[in-house]
């Protein structure tokens, strides 16, 4: 028998450096935001299981720069995109795979 694949169920909050953020979803053109003063992360409604995980891990990472202090000394929206971007493509998948070995 094949075991059935589970489905990923995103959480409705998410606690990053001790300060919790709810997770919304909505209709917007961007796959994700964050708010810090809000402390919400909005992910767009109707991506796929994939882009829904990476996406509130992009946002969280985000979250962490904000609850860090870091987001004052990047002063650039785009050095940050960057920053986070870099670590999304270079570190996540470390993560992901490490972590899917762990859990079989």
């Amino acid at each position: 028998m094949v075991a059935k694949k589970k489905k990923y169920s995103p959480p409705a909050k998410l606690m990053v450096g001790g300060v919790e953020f709810k997770i919304v979803f909505k209709e917007m053109r961007d796959f994700g935001e964050m708010d810090a003063d809000k402390k919400t992360i909005s992910i767009r409604k109707g991506l796929s299981e994939n882009e829904t995980f990476d996406t509130l891990m992009h946002e969280a990472n985000h979250a962490s720069l904000a609850v860090s202090g870091l987001c004052y000394v990047l002063d650039d929206d785009n050095i940050e995109e960057a920053i986070v971007r870099a670590m999304d493509n270079l570190l996540f998948p470390v993560f992901k795979k490490e972590y899917k070995k762990l859990i079989k």
